[in-house]
């Protein structure tokens, strides 16, 4: 049953019932419809816009947790990319150094990534920067440390090989006796004792009696033996592991190529062959086809003062 309105007349002091028309009554209605779908409206929004509902806020807070476990992540890969650091450091200088293997390259060592849109999955997530930041870390991390396993992998086949490549690296002088004066001629750059010029000596010069025995300085094959223009005859053996030694100027040869020789073992006799203005051996050390400091690998069979006056003396003639 629909409210009944009343209306006071002063005149004649009593409450007259107001008689409404349709329209009247249509429009009351009506406005009552429009307020409460109004106030339906504002409530609606502000319960889904304004405040959360228990699941959205659950939502959030777990949300906020994520972000800052990301972050602790991402922190400690840092902190771990700092040890892998120091032990790539460490394996280029040191470890890799001791066993004459090279460094392992920048290319490989900080390998990229192929495609542009590895990471476009993760775009469209909240806080997408700080994940695929922490996603690309930890990618980045994961390949050097696979290139850092090899690396040890190799490191340790190396070891394994320990006993033959000390056996083999050229270790002592090819000449006999514990004159260290017998030096004439140091590695490095130096006046050509018979051109005149300056040219890199590429090995050193030990002086001796003509006929006097050379002997190998390490294990290995022969690779070749036979004239070498200006270093007379010559003799090459090659000790495996990157490393071989050369005997120049030699009066007679004693191995042929494909020979196997072992440290200590008469492979030639000194002589002046070749561009050569007195008895001597001519000897080089070759690490990985490139001349090193010959003097640098006598260290076996002299006392380590003795070893020390070698070096010097091989660097000042």
């Amino acid at each position: 049953m629909g409210k009944t309105s009343y209306h006071f007349d002063p005149h004649t002091l009593i409450y007259e019932e107001v008689k409404r028309s349709i329209g009247q009554t249509i429009w009351a209605v009506l406005k009552q419809l429009i307020i409460g779908i109004g106030i339906g409206v504002v409530l609606f929004v502000i319960a889904f816009y304004i405040m959360d509902s228990p699941r959205e806020q659950q939502l959030k807070k777990e949300n906020k947790l994520l972000v800052a476990q990301y972050g602790v992540l991402s922190h400690r890969i840092d902190e771990y990319q700092k040890v892998l650091d120091d032990l790539q450091q460490r394996d280029d200088q040191l470890y890799r150094a001791i066993f004459n293997a090279d460094p392992i390259p920048a290319s490989i060592r900080r390998p990229g990534f192929g495609g542009t849109n590895r990471y476009e999955h993760l775009l469209d997530i909240s806080n997408s920067e700080l994940v695929i930041s922490t996603t690309k870390k930890l990618d980045i991390m994961t390949k050097e440390m696979y290139v850092q396993s090899n690396s040890y992998d190799e490191l340790i086949g190396l070891i394994k090989q320990k006993e033959q490549r000390m056996n083999n690296i050229p270790a002592i002088r090819p000449l006999s006796g514990k004159d260290l004066k017998n030096v004439s001629s140091g590695f490095g750059p130096r006046i050509h004792p018979i051109f005149g010029d300056l040219r890199m000596h590429t090995g050193i010069d030990l002086n001796a009696e003509g006929g006097s025995p050379i002997y190998a300085t390490g294990n290995g094959t022969v690779e070749s033996a036979g004239w070498e223009g200006g270093y007379g005859h010559c003799v090459v053996i090659d000790h495996g592991f990157g490393f071989k030694s050369l005997y120049g100027h030699c009066k007679e040869m004693l191995v042929r190529p494909g020979q196997k020789v072992s440290r200590g073992q008469k492979i030639a006799t000194v002589g002046m062959t070749g561009v050569a203005s007195g008895n001597h051996v001519h000897y080089e050390v070759l690490v990985k086809n490139k001349c090193d400091n010959p003097a640098k690998y006598f260290f076996m069979d002299l006392s380590p003062e003795e070893y020390s006056e070698m070096l010097y003396i091989a660097e000042h003639r």
